[in-house]
């Protein structure tokens, strides 16, 4: 847990084998959960969902805890990532207020469903720098496998209805975050939201070295913007597909 430093050969890696085995049970289990989350009472599924907030939250305090006692930077232990938002956003889904229930809504679906996907096939800041049993890395699979539980158990349940009009909630809940995490960075040199530097993506390198401005501007469009139509498009064209179905039935 308090280790860090390992020689290429202990490290995990990317596209695997260890990463394709972490993939097929990730995959097998949320297959599964979802399939015995449809038949949930909507009493049930709130239960689940406030289980899920206080997990994250004590994750993630445990987690800054530990980072802060070793000695690292801000950039491991401030929740201002993209997935560091579902955190907000499944404390907001439990809400009264109907606009902050809807950004918690929105963010989980257009958010989290994909950011969880993408680092689970693409866990650059876990398996890149870790063992696959490494604590580190055993909380980021973790962490990503209940973002897309929690967006996708909140559609099959009908909680959220998404609607073309809420981008407005998501487009000021990742503005807010965006703005916040451009000053930290700005007086801690940190890359909160990646706004900072590509991490070594090579094509995101080449804009960031001509042009940083640039680079965070399309960063920004990319998570404030295009990740919610694109999901959006996916949601809509699935389900056009089942009612198409169900009418020619």
């Amino acid at each position: 847990m308090f280790y860090d430093h390992f020689t290429p050969d202990q490290i995990c890696g990317i596209f695997t084998s260890w990463h394709f085995v972490a993939m097929a049970i990730f995959f097998v289990l949320l297959i599964l959960a979802l399939w015995f989350s449809r038949k949930l009472s909507d009493r049930q599924t709130k239960i689940i969902l406030w289980t899920i907030a206080i997990l994250v939250t004590v994750m993630e305090i445990v987690k800054i805890i530990i980072r802060l006692y070793k000695g690292e930077g801000g950039d491991s232990w401030i929740p201002l990532y993209f997935c560091s938002l579902f955190i907000y956003a499944i404390w907001f889904s439990l809400c009264k207020n109907r606009h902050l229930r809807n950004t918690g809504f929105c963010f989980m679906v257009f958010g989290g469903i994909v950011a969880g996907i993408c680092n689970t096939i693409y866990p650059s800041t876990s398996l890149m720098l870790f063992p696959i049993w490494h604590p580190a890395s055993l909380h980021s699979l973790f962490y990503h496998w209940l973002m897309i539980y929690a967006g996708c158990m909140v559609l099959i349940k009908k909680m959220y209805q998404p609607k073309i009009t809420h981008f407005f909630y998501y487009f000021i809940f990742v503005t807010i975050a965006t703005v916040l995490a451009v000053i930290v960075n700005h007086f801690l040199g940190t890359n909160l939201m990646f706004m900072g530097n590509p991490f070594g993506l090579g094509f995101l390198q080449e804009i960031f070295n001509y042009s940083p401005v640039l680079y965070a501007f399309l960063v920004f469009l990319a998570q404030g913007v295009a990740l919610f139509f694109a999901t959006y498009g996916v949601y809509a064209l699935v389900r056009f597909i089942i009612k198409r179905n169900c009418e020619q039935r």
